[in-house]
């Protein structure tokens, strides 16, 4: 059953008289013969042709002193005479009572098969062996998505679209407003780096469009401006969009110069690292957002009481050792409580956003402005010269009004600013006890603003 179903040719033959006993189908196939009648209608030595013949020699040298011959030969088809380049393997299976060989079988492969069996399985080896790079480009890159930075990220897909592409360059480019430049946030291949890709190249097209973008060659090319591909050298290239939320944050793309076609396996690697690249985006921006979420009110967007501390922190550390000081102005509205409960949550809240927005106003640009509590804000000025600055920033506060809030009711109120400069020893926890008694001081007295001694 094996040897009925083997892929070559298997002869057996009486060594003597050439008389075959059998053949293959395989091997009938091979040397034309049609059925059992036209094989047994043949002897083994009119297999060969007159390369064979010569052989013979040496094949039954072999044979009488170790039983084997094995090497390449030449067989000769039935019908149409056309040699066949084989490999051959001769050897004795029955042996007469003088020890000399009595039936003989043989084993032959095609070489023109053998050939074709040998590419394809190079194809499919290279196949493999690109698969497995893929395979580890993605699985290193998608490591890196969980924990790593944005910028490291980038640089490891454009590092694996230009490595697994086999393309002069690969770059990600951040789409901005819709018609807009995208910016090159990672670039990979030969100088010079662009910068920016216009909205009407390949790269803004798949954006626009929000889909791949192949192009096997830039002459003919209709849909988009090449202009920058000539620039740069180039003649094809692939554009796979990074989807976000239902709109492209950016594109991945892999350039070449020279026309080319890429296949499905190609633009698939480039889609799964596309992939790979939206999912880090979202876990990066995600992480943003809680880190931001986690420093700022809810309400009012201002840095919270947290993040107001690591300012006061920073700013005391910057001044050691200048001529500059750190203050630090404690902000209280006066009856704000008394608003709250009289109009309702919805206008005090009105009221408390439009009250951040106008401290943001009157404030340096180096100040912070920070909510720590209700009604309670918390401005950090760093290099400040002298009171008399501290002051300005309070006298400013103390003159603002909020406007009409909602439902267009009048919202008038006044503020109590309490003032606490750091000396050159300093801290966070004195700078704001101070400026807490200070607030006290000044909302007792009515007078606006109290400067801690």
């Amino acid at each position: 059953m094996v040897i009925e179903r083997a892929q070559n040719l298997v002869a057996v033959s009486d060594y003597d008289s050439g008389r075959l006993r059998y053949l293959n189908p395989a091997g009938r196939h091979l040397m034309g013969l049609a059925d059992e009648a036209a094989v047994g209608a043949r002897r083994a030595p009119e297999f060969f042709t007159d390369v064979g013949v010569v052989q013979a020699p040496e094949m039954e040298a072999a044979l009488l002193e170790r039983g084997l011959w094995d090497g390449r030969s030449e067989f000769r088809h039935f019908l149409t005479g056309e040699p066949i380049p084989v490999t051959v393997s001769i050897f004795v299976v029955e042996h007469t009572d003088d020890h000399r060989p009595a039936v003989i079988a043989c084993i032959a492969q095609d070489l023109r098969t053998a050939q074709e069996h040998e590419q394809r399985l190079h194809t499919a080896m290279e196949a493999a062996a690109y698969r497995a790079r893929e395979q580890q480009a993605l699985a290193e890159l998608s490591r890196l998505a969980v924990d790593g930075d944005l910028d490291d990220v980038l640089a490891g897909a454009a590092d694996a679209a230009a490595a697994l592409m086999g393309v002069n360059c690969a770059a990600v480019a951040r789409a901005g407003d819709p018609g807009g430049v995208l910016r090159v946030l990672a670039y990979r291949g030969q100088p010079p780096a662009p910068q920016t890709f216009a909205a009407d190249s390949q790269l803004g097209y798949a954006a626009a469009v929000n889909e791949t973008i192949v192009c096997s060659d830039r002459y003919g090319e209709n849909r988009f401006s090449t202009a920058s591909m000539k620039t740069g050298g180039l003649r094809s290239g692939v554009c796979v969009p990074i989807g976000r939320a239902g709109s492209v944050w950016g594109v991945l793309t892999a350039l070449s110069a020279r026309p080319r076609e890429y296949s499905d396996r190609e633009v698939m690697f480039l889609r799964s690292v596309a992939a790979v690249l939206a999912a880090a985006v979202r876990r990066i921006e995600a992480e943003e957002a809680l880190r931001y979420q986690s420093v700022h009110d809810v309400l009012t967007g201002l840095p919270n009481r947290a993040l107001a501390h690591r300012r006061i922190d920073a700013a005391l550390e910057a001044a050691r050792g200048s001529e500059f000081r750190v203050a630090v102005l404690l902000v209280d509205l006066d009856g704000f409580k008394i608003l709250n409960d009289r109009l309702g949550h919805a206008v005090g809240d009105d009221a408390l956003i439009q009250w951040a927005e106008r401290l943001e106003s009157v404030v340096r640009p180096a100040d912070t402005v920070a909510r720590i509590g209700g009604d309670e804000f918390l401005i950090v000025c760093p290099e400040i010269a002298s009171a008399e600055d501290a002051i300005t920033v309070a006298t400013r506060v103390t003159e603002l009004q909020v406007g009409p809030g909602s439902g267009g009711r009048g919202l008038r109120f006044t503020a109590s600013v309490g003032i606490a400069l750091a000396g050159p020893d300093g801290t966070r926890e004195s700078l704001i006890r101070r400026a807490d008694a200070a607030m006290y001081q000044a909302k007792a007295a009515g007078s606006g603003y109290a400067v801690a001694p």
